[in-house]
């Protein structure tokens, strides 16, 4: 096979096992099922910071040397850490989350008023989006990235099912009991908030050991993700006082002025931090840009982090206070510059590099994680209006939904969209299972975004018109069929197996030095004894076969184990000739 910046590395590495000693090397094999990622070379070797001529010299040099007397080949397994946390967010943004929302929205336009909804039924509602739908997605992802990131394991996996468990918990009884009226359960909101810190401190501890683990040197992403940690860790703490506000009260609501701010300090401090952290390190080859510029990153991140807990606070307070109120207003202009410095030094609107010029690979993900920034560029635009609307009236709290929305599903939502569409097919090693639901997903999510932002805020500006009221009930039904095609689209994708192709499998008659060890045992199942006599000794483990099997040729396998080839090959063949 000649290596060019197209050659796919899944089909290299099943072309010429011998490589995959160059790409551990490198820790390039981290991803991609058993066989490697579905990537072409020259994109994977940018997204891993990895010359891409020194590496193609190198693969070509292990080729022609081959396998060598002893071959080290390492154990590919399918690392699905990410699924039941992704799962997991489907299935509470298309119950509680999504779905509840687009109901909300429908009856707030029947009723012509915001007010309308009982404020429990939001909140628990907008937990359900925010931990459940966000913090899940999120929490999956970062324990499969993070420890690729920073080349090392990740620490700890036995606790992640715990960890998985504590969160789902939480979640449920969060948003089932909060608006229930009945006091015999109320007992169960602290319950709720217990669960949670307990899964928020196995995840924080679980990835702060995988990063100090790790031998390379540190990043300018890696404060991110440890202060989205820290925000994560405080977000937690305030949702237990919030919760033990309902169960001391006996009622039903939090606060908006608590509930408001925290929202926001675990958008910004948690949600924010991991996303800006990914998109570091991974925008500039999605993108085919240039790296990132450092001091308009490391400006944004210390300005973030220092409005982060002003902004918390002096929103608490801004109700009872003037000069509160004055320091929230003022503390947005700072918080937009972070945002707007971020996006600057990330480079995301330049243009490409061309670097990867010519390189065949599905980029719809880059219309999106496109559409994302625009529309965080639209949600600072609107945060630093608010404050020229006068206090307490219906406009200003138009405007600040539309915000929320903008952030949320136009920023976040985005995000996370975009990376799982180009990510989930790296780590199966397969295709997304249909790019034309990623496009119509695309579509229905912006104008469903589109609508609600603007019409929202138009509610406002004329007054509480009927037919903006009409508009934004819409909105909702655009953005859950969306998220349905996605999570359709993404479930599909990760509960395919990768199977030959029927053109692929041939009926095995004579084994030779290239045949598959797989294929071999497949086909004839008695052959596996062979392979135990010879002293294929892990060959009696299935995850061992259907792993290793699929790569190994005879070749390898024999030089592995230091046996006689020849001879391996004509028992080999004595058993299948047995056999007919």
């Amino acid at each position: 096979m000649e290596i060019n910046k197209n050659t796919v590395i899944k089909d290299l590495i099943e072309a010429h096992p011998e490589t995959l000693a160059v790409f551990k090397k490198y820790n390039l094999v981290i991803a991609g099922g058993v066989r490697g990622p579905n990537e072409p070379i020259a994109f994977f070797a940018k997204a891993h910071e990895v010359d891409y001529d020194t590496l193609v010299r190198e693969l070509n040099e292990a080729i022609e040397k081959g396998g060598g007397e002893y071959v080290e080949l390492p154990l590919l397994e399918v690392d699905k850490v990410y699924e039941k946390f992704a799962k997991a967010a489907i299935l509470f943004t298309l119950t509680v989350g999504v779905t509840f929302g687009a109901v909300i929205l429908s009856y707030i336009a029947i009723k012509l008023n915001f007010n309308a909804t009982h404020y429990a039924h939001i909140q628990a509602h907008g937990y359900a989006q925010l931990v459940g739908w966000v913090g899940l997605f999120i929490m999956g992802f970062a324990l499969y990235i993070i420890p690729r990131v920073k080349n090392t394991e990740l620490r700890h996996k036995n606790l992640v099912n715990v960890c998985f468990g504590f969160i789902i918990i939480g979640i449920v009884l969060r948003a089932v009991v909060q608006p229930v009226p009945y006091s015999s359960v109320r007992f169960l909101l602290p319950a709720s908030a217990m669960f949670e810190i307990g899964a928020v401190l196995l995840f924080s501890f679980i990835l702060f050991s995988t990063i100090s683990s790790s031998q390379e040197k540190v990043g300018i992403f890696d404060k991110f993700f440890k202060a989205g940690l820290l925000w994560l860790l405080i977000s937690s703490l305030v949702n237990l006082g919030m919760v033990f506000y309902l169960y001391n009260k006996s009622v039903q609501e939090i606060p908006k002025s608590v509930f408001s701010p925290y929202v926001h300090l675990y958008l910004f401090g948690f949600v924010f931090m991991f996303i800006f952290a990914v998109n570091i390190r991974t925008v500039y080859a999605f993108l085919d840009i240039k790296p990132v510029r450092e001091k308009a990153i490391n400006l944004s991140f210390w300005m973030l982090n220092a409005s982060i807990p002003v902004y918390f606070i002096t929103c608490v307070f801004a109700g009872k206070s003037v000069i509160a109120l004055r320091f929230s207003q003022l503390v947005v202009f700072f918080i937009a510059f972070a945002v707007f410095s971020f996006i600057y030094g990330l480079r995301v609107f330049e243009r490409s590099t061309k670097e990867l010029h010519g390189v065949v690979m599905d980029r719809s993900y880059t219309k999106t994680i496109h559409a994302a920034y625009i529309w965080l560029i639209i949600s600072m635009l609107i945060l630093i209006t608010m404050p020229f609307l006068h206090n307490k009236t219906e406009i200003l709290k138009q405007f600040h939904g539309s915000f929320n929305h903008a952030v949320t599903v136009g920023f976040i939502t985005m995000m996370m969209i975009g990376y799982a569409s180009k990510m989930v097919p790296t780590f199966t090693g397969i295709n997304m299972h249909s790019i034309k639901l990623s496009h119509i997903t695309f579509i229905l999510l912006n104008t469903g975004c589109f609508i609600r932002v603007f019409s929202q805020m138009s509610v406002g500006i004329s007054g509480g018109k009927p037919i903006f009221y009409g508009i934004v009930g819409t909105s909702g039904w655009f953005e859950l069929a969306a998220i349905g095609f996605f999570g359709y689209n993404l479930w599909k994708t990760m509960n395919t197996k990768e199977q030959p192709k029927p053109s692929e499998i041939k009926k095995i008659t004579v084994v030779d030095k290239d045949t598959k060890v797989f294929d071999i045992v497949d086909q004839y199942p008695e052959t596996l004894q062979i392979f135990l006599d010879y002293g294929f000794s892990q060959m009696a483990n299935p995850v061992i076969r259907n792993t290793m099997g699929r790569v190994a040729t005879i070749d390898m396998a024999a030089k592995m184990h230091n046996v006689d080839r020849e001879k391996f090959i004509q028992s080999l063949n004595d058993r299948i000739a047995d056999k007919k």
